[in-house]
């Protein structure tokens, strides 16, 4: 019996004497090699273990990704309060429109002549 595991993303068949045997990715099948008719299919080679995420590009990516994560939060909260500024601003300033259209009431009932 032969084993044969999958390392490819999709799956591979093994033409044998009774039909084809389909392996997933990541599966392992053993096959008896006097059943196998023509060659094997193209099964990947085994992750090595820097794959794993062990390499210093890995690591050098995943503090980059940290970085910007954090820069992401920091200006998250800096639009989060632009905008509370903005809405106080907005309050304020329709306050400010009431009061200026009263003060315009008041000055011209000012400016009409006394009876």
């Amino acid at each position: 019996m032969k084993k044969l595991t999958n390392h490819t993303l999709g799956p591979r068949g093994v033409n044998t004497k009774g039909g084809t045997v389909w392996i997933e990715p990541g599966e392992t099948v053993e096959i008896d090699e006097k059943e196998i008719v023509g060659g094997l299919p193209d099964l990947g080679k085994k992750a090595s273990a820097s794959a794993a995420g062990d390499s210093d590009d890995v690591k050098a990516l995943t503090a980059h990704v940290a970085d910007l994560t954090k820069q992401v939060e920091a200006l998250e909260a800096e639009k989060t309060a632009l905008t509370e500024l903005g809405e106080e601003s907005a309050k304020e300033l329709e306050t400010l429109q009431k009061a200026n259209a009263d003060l315009t009431k008041q000055v011209e009932a000012l400016k009409k002549p006394a009876r």
